[in-house]
């Protein structure tokens, strides 16, 4: 895991939702302790980064899905129907797709894309170097492609769009799949 400055991450998340408040909001991080019963209860210890994401950013509520207790235990805020064995989908993404992290395996921290509605695959994310992409490498991705967009307009956020689909400065969890084999 590279060294991350997730004090400074966290303050980036806070400005950016000041300035542009039609992001949402974001839960505050969780304790140690509210970390390792999530752990325990969902069966799997988080990746470090993710982890660290969790003790001293946010718990999510904004870009990310919010981590929380209910009366019903340890969740993230939307569920994601017919989960892959081995992936949290941490992300919502709309219309059937949500963005995953492996919790277990050897691809335990990185990214993973199930849009299952548009494609039949669940499929790694990938950096611009072709790697699969860790957490960390995606959540400073899409932070910096949402601070880019503050103040923009809707037909401007739609042109954005627009070009990500196309691949032009694509965030990576709007990479395209694999190629058919």
């Amino acid at each position: 895991m590279t060294a991350v400055d997730w004090p400074a991450v966290r303050a980036r998340v806070l400005a950016l939702l000041e300035r542009d408040p039609e992001q949402g909001t974001t839960a505050p991080p969780l304790t140690a302790q509210q970390v390792a019963e999530a752990e325990a209860e969902l069966g799997a210890p988080f990746p470090p980064d993710y982890r660290a994401y969790l003790l001293q950013v946010s718990a999510g509520g904004w870009f990310l899905d919010e981590l929380r207790r209910t009366e019903h235990g340890w969740g993230w805020r939307n569920t994601h129907p017919g989960a892959a064995p081995g992936l949290a989908f941490i992300a919502d993404r709309g219309e059937g797709a949500a963005v995953g992290l492996a919790l277990t395996g050897p691809r335990r921290g990185t990214m993973w894309m199930d849009n299952r509605p548009a494609h039949a695959e669940v499929y790694p994310l990938r950096t611009e170097d072709g790697r699969e992409a860790a957490f960390t490498e995606w959540l400073l991705d899409w932070l910096a492609h949402a601070e880019e967009l503050v103040g923009a307009t809707p037909e401007q956020r739609g042109q954005v769009a627009y070009c990500w689909h196309m691949g032009v400065e694509t965030p990576i969890d709007w990479c395209p799949p694999p190629a058919p084999r």
